[in-house]
């Protein structure tokens, strides 16, 4: 499985206003049920919509992250295998999105999308 952050937002139209945002970006190709980058101009990336259940955020930790209920919000697979690129993608995102943008990595860390650590994001 290649290596990816979940992308949390509460907007329930998540993924149309992601791909409307980054489809001013020429990196980024819209590719109907995705969005994608070849390698050539940015890493290699997809990003495309999952739907989770409440039971697969069962033992989320609401203190460490202050997301509440993260079952309820749209989520996104974010794959890529570079930090940097989703560090950039993040502060792209939070320039033309107006509802909080996460990124949750492979240690369950949440990241505000404009705030991600590249010193400690996990890719899974």
């Amino acid at each position: 499985m290649p290596r990816s952050v979940i992308v949390l937002g509460s907007d329930p139209d998540l993924f149309e206003r992601v791909r409307t945002a980054l489809r001013e970006d020429s990196r980024f190709v819209d590719v109907g049920d995705g969005i994608h980058c070849d390698g050539v101009k940015a890493p290699l990336t997809n990003i495309y919509p999952i739907l989770t259940s409440q039971a697969e955020w069962t033992d989320w930790d609401v203190d460490a992250t202050g997301i509440t209920e993260p079952h309820r919000m749209s989520n996104l697979i974010f794959e890529c295998s570079s930090a940097a690129w989703v560090a950039e993608a993040g502060r792209l995102l939070t320039r033309s999105l107006e509802a909080p943008l996460w990124f949750v990595d492979a240690a369950e860390r949440a990241w505000p999308a404009e705030r991600v650590d590249l010193a400690l994001l996990r890719l899974s």
